[in-house]
């Protein structure tokens, strides 16, 4: 994109009709979303058919450790495109180069501490959570190929972000269109063809990051971007490194929070029940993480939108974007409420197959958990909202706050109700988040009153 054409972008951002803009950025985010849903769920049922529940479980001990790689990305990547918004809405283009360059040596310096503990403990994560015999084997070859490939995943889901509030949503998009056939091609040939098992699966993820890492951030070493990285911007200057990390802090926790909660109900569920139930988590959270990249998709969309007109100094733009982004996250998961709750076993058959001793479990899972659905949505909107106004303290309360509940929540209902308190942990967790969430708001209303 050349700076003229730009320009344009950022005068429409503050000028042009909100809905227009809306579906500009949301969109394609969403699309490319869905894709990487779409490839996430086919991940499942590659593991699900062709591995068994067995590899269900030793994907679900597995990832939730791995995870912790894209909430760095999340935290270098939404951390930095919030400032570089704000920075452009104030008229700082050099500064927003600086926070372009700063972000990729971050990512390098992050990812190679991540992946050396990663690499160092993730077998003794494991034993904590009480894998053994073929699952532990299962779950660390996973985990081995998973941080061994870990500078990938941070660079792509930083990368992603930056170029999409570069004014390039729908390059994002079919960049992730590309990373997901791509992945899905890679699982076929290395647990299919060549089967080896989650070794295959972790090889095939991370070799289909590594192709959207390098598509997303060729961008910024072109003469098609204002914000093109030079030697100069990849010197790290320690107060651009400290507002993207203040700024990204959020989002680093509600992908940690991911990864603790697949670990805490994992954890509980090998506490109060077997196995088996945690492959059940595992059909229900392949199932959750298809609705939940929507939201991301509609709470990525608005970022661009929400943090220029913050630095332009428009907060009737702000407000009105943030209002359209929770009236269609609502209306979104209630129709994905209706349709789990209609077809349980459709989706369950759609991982597992015909297993008869695992359908029961994750049909009860499902009908207890995805009331919970609509609230999931709305706080990772509201997070995402509050982070890209700058105002971090809100953003991380709601973040860390779903930390600290879920791990309440789960072993306490854990202990009182077994497998089922359990289930409905997290639903209730985020449902008394949200009405802190909607206080929140309501107050900041009465001030602008």
């Amino acid at each position: 994109m050349s700076s003229a054409s730009n320009s344009a972008s950022h005068l429409s951002l503050k000028n042009d009709s909100l809905y227009r803009l809306f579906i500009r950025y949301t969109m394609p985010t969403i699309a490319a979303m869905l894709v990487t849903g779409i490839y996430v769920a086919i991940d499942g049922m590659f593991v699900g058919h062709f591995i068994g529940e067995k590899g269900l479980a030793g994907i679900m001990l597995g990832y939730p450790i791995g995870s912790v790689l894209y909430a760095q990305g999340a935290l270098v990547g939404m951390g930095a495109s919030a400032l570089v918004s704000i920075k452009l809405g104030e008229g700082n283009e050099q500064q927003a180069k600086q926070i372009v360059g700063n972000a990729l040596s971050l990512c390098l310096v992050v990812s190679l501490i991540t992946c050396s503990l990663g690499m160092m403990f993730g077998d003794d994560i494991l034993v904590w959570l009480g894998a053994e015999g073929e699952i532990l084997q299962m779950a660390s070859d996973y985990l081995f190929w998973y941080f061994a490939l870990g500078t990938f995943p941070i660079i792509s889901m930083a990368f992603s972000s930056l170029l999409r509030n570069d004014g390039q949503p729908n390059r994002v998009t079919l960049i992730m269109i590309f990373g997901g056939v791509l992945n899905v091609f890679l699982d076929w040939i290395f647990i299919v063809v060549l089967p080896w098992e989650l070794t295959g699966a972790a090889i095939a993820t991370m070799l289909s990051q590594l192709a959207t890492a390098t598509l997303c951030i060729s961008h910024f070493f072109s003469d098609k971007t204002q914000l093109r990285i030079t030697w100069q911007t990849l010197k790290l200057k320690w107060h651009e490194v400290a507002q993207i990390c203040r700024l990204g802090f959020s989002s680093l926790l509600m992908y940690l929070y991911l990864s603790v909660v697949l670990t805490l109900h994992n954890k509980a569920f090998l506490w109060v029940g077997q196995p088996i139930h945690v492959a059940a988590y595992g059909i229900v959270s392949y199932t959750e993480a298809f609705f939940y990249l929507i939201f991301e998709g509609i709470a990525l969309g608005i970022q661009p939108i929400t943090s220029y007109n913050t630095g332009a100094k428009r907060h009737d733009r702000v407000i009105k974007t943030r209002n359209i982004a929770f009236t269609v996250t609502l209306a979104l998961a209630l129709v994905g409420v209706a349709v789990l709750y209609s077809v349980p076993e459709t989706v369950v058959y759609m991982f597992a197959g015909d297993n008869p001793t695992l359908l029961p479990e994750a049909v009860n899972g499902m009908q207890l958990y995805f009331w919970g659905l609509p609230a999931e949505g709305l706080l990772l909107v509201g997070a995402t909202y509050f982070q890209s106004i700058n105002r971090a303290k809100e953003a991380s309360m709601l973040s860390g706050g779903k930390l600290i509940l879920i791990t309440v929540f789960i072993f306490t209902l854990a202990k009182l109700l077994g497998v089922n308190g359990v289930w409905v942990a997290l639903p209730l967790c985020s449902t008394a988040l949200v009405l802190w969430m909607a206080y929140a708001l309501n107050k900041d209303a009465q001030k602008a009153a």
